[in-house]
């Protein structure tokens, strides 16, 4: 009985330790009001505002979509304090938010060809204006501004393989939404990508 808990006990503590060298290396560093996001299997870092004067950040994993990966949203703390509880109003909308999707670029589509055939994503269909060439991290992308509920900050990267849309959602131009939405953007690093050279 013994031998047999102290085997157990070492497949549990082997098990524990091949978990913890395999998983996907998806990590946060908080120094000081400022966050590090990073995720080798998305293959981007970033640096946002933390603590109660800047972001919680949340992921969230869409369901059953083959080429949507993975969305990462940056709430305002107080946003994400009052929805936590429960101080939404009854069919009110959530609050603005700055979001970063990730997709599968399957058909390895530069930036723009990609927003137009992936509207429902890119929320190119909404332009304001027109679109912009610029680059994110060392990386071509396209800039413009969309309508919605909330108007639209928006930038589509096509790196590697995949594409990035950072989504940064304002009430109006003084709003901190709006003005941290370019440094976050700004701080973009791409880094290796989990199981690429």
């Amino acid at each position: 009985m013994k031998k047999t808990l102290i085997s157990f006990a070492v497949v549990v503590l082997v098990a524990v330790g091949i978990y913890y060298a395999v998983r996907v290396d998806e990590s946060q560093t908080v120094t000081e009001g400022l966050a590090t996001f990073s995720s080798s299997e998305f293959g981007f870092e970033f640096d946002y505002p933390s603590g109660p004067e800047g972001y919680v950040l949340e992921e969230r994993i869409p369901a059953d979509v083959s080429d949507y990966l993975r969305t990462f949203i940056l709430f305002r703390t107080e946003d994400k304090e009052n929805i936590d509880a429960g101080n939404i109003p009854e069919g009110g909308e959530g609050p603005a938010v700055i979001a970063i999707s990730v997709f599968k670029n399957s058909k390895n589509q530069q930036a723009l060809n990609w927003a137009e055939e992936n509207q429902q994503y890119s929320n190119i269909n909404l332009v304001m204006g027109s679109t912009t060439e610029t680059v994110v991290g060392g990386a071509n992308a396209i800039l413009y501004i969309a309508d919605g509920l909330y108007a639209s900050n928006n930038i589509v990267v096509a790196h590697g393989e995949n594409v990035y849309v950072f989504n940064g959602q304002y009430m109006n131009t003084d709003s901190d939404l709006y003005r941290d939405f370019a440094p976050i953007v700004e701080s973009v690093r791409f880094i290796p990508q989990l199981g690429q050279q």
